[in-house]
């Protein structure tokens, strides 16, 4: 079943809070914004439904640079075995996506939809007359560059950091959205064991262990397939332990 792709008529002020908010899009001048937004266009996936799927390359249709407006989209990767590794989730206000436009290769991971998910798609064509506005092009580069850095932070953890350590560290940046200049951290994370686990390369059990020991110095607390910041204060003091 083909989920339709409507075009939308929004405009920065109409914006949900989480959108308007996200640093990248604040950073955009005005005209920037009303000429990104002109050209997207929506679609509401179904529950565990694909965005976009691992080797695909870029469609001319339903495909793109993306906005989550609601809900929560997986990103994963699958082996031949079949087996699958949850890198992170997208949160309401994030746009993601963009790389395979940049680079023309294939997609890497699986994009798939968490629930009900409101999506805004900035289709490639659009996409690319976007970016001969040399202003916007610096912006998408600069996207570019603090995830890289972000990637690298993430790779220098399983180095040098303990599992403690990097147990806390992940959750700072899943309630940053991955933008740890953001003022607006969330308090609820809404993230079973399992896919916590995926993400940090843990068995669930030494996860188990880690989440223990930060509730029991105050950091978090746990409930049913959600973990609640406690104190952003000592999460973060536990996520720069080595």
């Amino acid at each position: 079943m083909q989920t339709s792709t409507t075009t939308t008529t929004l405009t920065p002020s109409a914006l949900p809070k989480v959108v308007s908010r996200n640093r990248w899009f604040a950073s955009l001048t005005a005209a920037q914004q009303t000429a990104l937004l002109a050209v997207t266009k929506r679609v509401v996936l179904r529950n565990g439904q694909l965005l976009v799927a691992q080797g695909q390359s870029v469609r001319k249709r339903r495909d793109g640079m993306f906005l989550l407006v609601s809900g929560s989209v997986k990103l994963c990767s699958s082996s031949t075995l079949g087996k699958e590794a949850i890198l992170g989730f997208v949160q309401p206000g994030q746009w993601f996506g963009e790389l395979a436009l940049l680079d023309g290769l294939q997609r890497e991971r699986d994009m798939r939809s968490v629930g009900v998910s409101e999506v805004l798609i900035v289709e490639s064509e659009a996409f690319a007359e976007l970016m001969k506005d040399h202003q916007f092009a610096r912006r998408v580069n600069e996207l570019m560059m603090a995830r890289a850095r972000m990637l690298l932070s993430l790779v220098e953890d399983f180095t040098l950091r303990t599992a403690r350590a990097r147990t806390a560290r992940r959750l700072v940046l899943l309630a940053y959205d991955d933008d740890t200049r953001s003022t607006h951290p969330r308090k609820e994370l809404g993230i079973s064991h399992d896919a916590l686990a995926s993400m940090l390369g843990m068995t669930r059990q030494t996860l188990a262990n880690q989440l223990k020991g930060l509730a029991e110095v105050g950091a978090i607390a746990q409930g049913y397939s959600r973990i609640l910041i406690s104190s952003m204060v000592v999460l973060m003091a536990e996520a720069s332990g080595v």
